[in-house]
């Protein structure tokens, strides 16, 4: 069991270094397909806990970690892990997307 954690952590990592050519629009897309059935995902999404609106969840995590909930959500989560159903650059334009909406980004 922790061989196959860490060798998806290791695939994780190595398939997100592709994150700067992150397709925004084709992550609203798979938001608005697959995730908001359950979370707010528009822009300025009203902020809450159970399950956080995206906004909210930009606000609160950095990129690596949105990323990886994605990937590998809580254990006994409602929440499906998308690393079976959607393919890297699929996870790599949702996280783009959460992270576009971060009503506070950081200055650079």
């Amino acid at each position: 069991m922790r061989s196959t954690i860490a060798l998806g952590i290791s695939a994780f990592m190595f398939a997100n270094t592709s994150a700067l050519a992150a397709d925004v629009e084709n992550g609203a897309a798979l938001a608005a397909e697959h995730c908001a059935r359950c979370h707010d995902v528009s822009e300025g999404g009203e902020a809450k806990t159970m399950p956080p609106s995206f906004a909210s969840i930009a606000a609160y995590r950095a990129e690596d970690q949105i990323a990886f909930r994605i990937m590998f959500p809580q254990m006994h989560s409602p929440m499906p892990a998308w690393s079976m159903m959607l393919s890297n650059d699929e996870v790599d334009d949702l996280t783009a997307y959460i992270v576009a909406l971060d009503p506070n980004p950081a200055a650079e």
